[in-house]
């Protein structure tokens, strides 16, 4: 007999809280003071961004260190389907940014006034902005090409950060 699912359909509301644990700080300082931090790790110097609490190589711990905002494009995409949340964004970019100064590259949002494939290819140059409310979530900011950036920090929603 051939196996047949059985299906039924619900909505689950659940309210639910979570700790970011040992990469808080990282959410506190990206919140409050506008500043992404990485870590270094104490015995190779590698410098992790994402952060990491202990080095993902040698396994010694890492120390927090204050990350530029600027960075380069390593790899990217344009988003044209997504999720309710960033709907009114679309299209939108998203790629790994490698920040000045860090060994690792980040996964984050790159937007653009005029989206064009030549705006999120890899090499360029990019920069941080803020929303000006903040949660302490990684939504908290995205990038955009380094030239477009006096653009954006003027709008009424987005700040620059603390460079």
């Amino acid at each position: 007999m051939e196996f047949q699912a059985h299906q039924i359909k619900d909505i689950l509301k659940i309210d639910y809280r979570y700790t970011m644990g040992g990469q808080s700080k990282f959410f506190i300082e990206l919140m409050n003071n506008k500043k992404l931090l990485g870590t270094k790790c104490t015995k190779c110097g590698k410098i992790w961004m994402p952060p990491r609490i202990n080095c993902s190589e040698c396994y010694e711990p890492a120390e927090w260190v204050e990350m530029k905002q600027t960075g380069t494009i390593d790899v990217s995409t344009i988003v044209w389907y997504t999720t309710s949340a960033f709907i009114k964004a679309i299209p939108y970019g998203i790629g790994f940014i490698r920040l000045d100064g860090a060994d690792t590259a980040m996964l984050q949002g790159i937007f653009s006034e005029s989206l064009i494939p030549s705006k999120v290819k890899k090499g360029k140059k990019v920069r941080a902005v803020f929303q000006k409310e903040r949660e302490g979530k990684m939504t908290d900011f995205f990038f955009v090409p380094e030239d477009e950036y006096e653009s954006w920090i003027i709008k009424s929603e987005y700040e620059g950060g603390s460079e």
